[in-house]
């Protein structure tokens, strides 16, 4: 078992905080930002007390640990399938393209399959990197969007608040998909402030994404296909910046892939869930679950984390 601190906690942050983005896009339409934030309120300090809890041993240990992490694997091959899926339509429909959602899908398993396949560090490495590209685009984007929102959309009311801030809480609880990892930060970098502060960041940018979209479109942000792409389309007069910002964000989509892929531990085990999640993508089944099941799976595996006893006697995992 490689015990050696090779991963920086702002990497790890960063890399939840573009996951998070990823989901927070595709649910901006349906997401009232105001119940939203009572969802990120709520789950932030939770999860930054569980982030916080984990030690120096790999969180999957003992026999509860064995259980939680077959979970962990047979769920992310599931939501790996979905993103794979979700991102290939998104770039099929705003690119004005039809029927050829397959190839765009193995195109982006590609990516995925050469991230998964190199070293943790590697991965988290890069995802810091893109954090930084993304932070320009998110500063373009409010700048361009926030002069075309009509006030009194936002305070339009849309589905069920519990809903919404379900769905806030869930886009915080991507961290779960770290836990299973996180022993490889210094427990001394995990200390203090900045996880808290990265957490809150991860959600307030979801409720952000789901305020402009509700706030240019309206009522109308709910019944269209990826509304929060939809929304960049009234940023130009001549040009229209949806195809560039949907292309951009496959940077979220792939990093939330890439921590799916994690989760299987080091060496190949990451390959083989790739390839797995890729099966899953074709069938296409995923598609007809509620938007909803993606951050209530998030919710429902920081409980099962919550509840790995802090005592259980370790189980030397190969590759960790």
């Amino acid at each position: 078992m490689n015990t050696g601190k090779e991963l920086s906690l702002r990497q790890v942050l960063a890399a939840v905080t573009l996951a998070g983005l990823s989901l927070a896009a595709s649910q901006a339409g349906v997401v009232d930002w105001a119940w939203g934030l009572v969802g990120t309120a709520a789950a932030a300090p939770l999860l930054r007390w569980l982030m916080l809890r984990q030690g120096d041993k790999p969180l999957c240990r003992g026999g509860y640990g064995v259980v939680l992490r077959g979970l962990y694997c047979l769920w992310s091959v599931v939501v790996l399938g979905h993103v794979l899926v979700q991102s290939a339509r998104r770039v099929e429909l705003v690119g004005g393209s039809q029927g050829v959602s397959g190839w765009l899908l193995l195109l982006l398993a590609l990516p995925v399959l050469w991230m998964s396949w190199g070293k943790c560090a590697a991965f988290f490495r890069g995802g810091e990197i893109y954090w930084m590209v993304l932070v320009a685009a998110l500063v373009a984007v409010g700048l361009l969007a926030i002069p075309q929102v009509t006030a009194s959309y936002l305070w339009t009311r849309q589905g069920s608040g519990w809903t919404s801030a379900l769905m806030g809480a869930g886009t915080v609880a991507m961290a779960v998909w770290v836990l299973p990892y996180l022993y490889k930060v210094s427990p001394r970098q995990r200390q203090g402030g900045p996880v808290g502060r990265w957490l809150l960041l991860a959600g307030l940018l979801g409720v952000a994404l789901a305020a402009l979209t509700r706030g240019v479109l309206g009522n109308a942000a709910g019944e269209l296909p990826h509304p929060f792409f939809v929304t960049t389309g009234v940023m130009g007069e001549s040009a229209r910046l949806e195809g560039l910002l949907s292309a951009l964000w496959l940077i979220c989509d792939l990093v939330w892939a890439g921590l799916l892929a994690r989760v299987w531990g080091d060496g190949k085990g990451p390959v083989l869930g790739v390839l797995l999640g890729i099966a899953v993508a074709f069938t296409g089944w995923t598609e007809m679950l509620p938007a909803m099941v993606w951050p209530i799976g998030n919710l429902a595996l920081a409980v099962l984390c919550a509840l790995v006893p802090k005592g259980a006697e370790e189980i030397v995992v190969e590759g960790e």
